[in-house]
């Protein structure tokens, strides 16, 4: 069967998902005299200047640089782009005024299965949010320093973030999940905000990434899964 599209469309305007109040994207045509980049106005061809903030528009991926000193563009991570990965179906539980997804639940889910990559969906619905101000949901440090641990090398959410909102700038979650300062896992990612259709189940799947070759520390992407064995309805 054909690949399963895990991941928003980008798209100008509001009509995304959002999160730390950062700007919508905007794909405005280009102008130059009487020429204009839109064949809707007139213009030869479609050509536009884009607009972007990945962390807050919609599906992206982080390389280490996103919190490091060091550059590691996202775009020298990938030596390939096709890994195993295991979807798992966690609910955030209550804890100290906070909805974290905590060590103990990731290990139950994970259970002995040791993956290249794991998907953890807080939710099944693929319903673009608006996620600033709202308080997201965020990971156990210990949960992501886990997963370093036995060698998971893609952690990929449905979340707007690994880590709170509001959390001073620590990033715990993120700095466990690389190991940074102390061991950078520099061909590590983590991917936020994506969309699982909800009639895809828990399960092993085939994961591929596709990113922009951008020399930054992230990217809108495209992520999409094929089943290894029976984990669709």
């Amino acid at each position: 069967m054909g690949g399963i599209n895990c991941s928003f469309p980008l798209q100008h305007g509001a009509n995304n998902p959002n999160a730390f109040h950062l700007p919508h994207p905007e794909f405005i045509p280009f102008k130059s005299g009487d020429f204009i980049g839109s064949t809707l106005q007139g213009g030869p061809v479609n050509c536009a200047i884009l607009h972007l903030a990945p962390h807050g528009n919609g599906t992206h991926t982080e390389s280490i640089w996103h919190i490091s000193t060091e550059k590691y563009p996202i775009c020298n991570v990938f030596e390939r782009w096709f890994f195993t990965a295991q979807l798992c179906t966690i609910e955030p539980i209550m804890i100290a005024d906070s909805m974290m997804i905590t060590k103990q639940a990731i290990m139950l889910a994970l259970g002995n299965a040791r993956p290249e990559a794991i998907l953890i969906r807080t939710q099944k619905s693929t319903e673009q949010k608006m996620w600033s101000g709202m308080d997201a949901p965020a990971f156990e440090p210990a949960g992501l320093a886990w997963l370093a641990e036995i060698g998971i090398r893609h952690l990929l959410t449905d979340l707007p973030s690994v880590d709170p909102e509001e959390d001073e700038g620590k990033l715990a979650a993120h700095h466990a999940f690389w190991d940074y300062p102390d061991n950078p896992r520099i061909q590590a990612t983590i991917t936020e905000m994506i969309a699982i259709p909800e009639d895809v189940n828990d399960g092993l799947y085939l994961l591929q990434f596709g990113i922009a070759p951008l020399m930054s520390d992230a990217s809108p992407s495209m992520i999409t899964l094929y089943p290894l064995k029976a984990s669709i309805s």
